[in-house]
């Protein structure tokens, strides 16, 4: 048995063959499998349950069927594209909403689960304005906004958001070392596993005469990737997407 991570797939329909290859990956994964976790940014831009599209229809059918006829639970850490994902969308789609900071036993091991967006303290900007917008009121008032407004304001955050990405340097985007050590001491993990920074890879590290791993599970852009694991073992997979 196995269980199985991933997380950035941006789902849009300007990118229907990541659709088609999150798709495939759900048929072929269906047998031994314990628990899928999706670290985040599943969609593109998320403005609210009360937008309804084919593809979110039809990601949330998909993923409604994986779950119940295979067994197979969903459970989502929000990203920072989709933090406004709801209750009812996550009904729909049979998702088990977790909180941004998230332990798990996972084969008896103790891990640490995030989307990875707060691990990037060096990115001043965008913690601010992270403050901000993942401020619960706010998030309120922005739901009552009429959709059109909303669906215009959460497109233009996204521009905004690649404009300003592009000339971001390499650490800028990674993660604060200090703070993942910060975090995985006061969950009393000795692993993380994140997305967010879409540069797939493990990293250990030694501390206080213990060793430590972090694992990046990487988007779904010109590959995709993701985190296999079971009893014995925690392993990273890359797969090429046919564009």
């Amino acid at each position: 048995m196995s269980t199985l991570f991933i997380a950035d797939l941006h789902l849009s329909e300007n990118h229907p063959k990541i659709t088609d290859a999150f798709f495939s990956f759900l048929d072929t994964k269906t047998k031994n499998i314990d628990a899928l976790y999706i670290l985040g940014d599943l969609f593109e831009v998320w403005i609210g349950d009360d937008e309804h599209t084919s593809l979110m229809d039809n990601i949330a059918q998909k993923m409604r069927d994986y779950s119940v006829n295979n067994d197979i639970p969903i459970f989502y850490i929000h990203g920072n594209r989709d933090f406004m994902i709801g209750k009812r969308y996550a009904t729909q789609s049979t998702m088990q909403l977790l909180p941004e900071h998230h332990e798990i036993d996972l084969y008896g091991k103790k891990v640490l689960l995030m989307h990875g967006d707060t691990l990037c303290l060096a990115d001043k900007n965008y913690q601010k304005m992270r403050k901000v917008i993942r401020n619960p009121f706010l998030q309120s008032i922005f739901n009552l906004l009429p959709l059109r407004f909303r669906k215009k304001m959460g497109w233009k955050i996204r521009t905004a958001s690649q404009s300003k990405k592009r000339y971001k340097n390499s650490n800028m985007m990674g993660v604060t070392q200090a703070e993942v050590e910060r975090l995985l001491l006061k969950h009393g993990c000795q692993t993380l596993i994140h997305g967010h920074t879409h540069q797939v890879a493990e990293h250990q590290f030694e501390r206080d005469n213990k060793s430590y791993q972090r694992f990046d599970v990487g988007d779904w852009f010109n590959s995709y990737s993701y985190l296999e694991a079971d009893k014995n073992s925690l392993k990273l997979h890359i797969k090429t997407i046919a564009l």
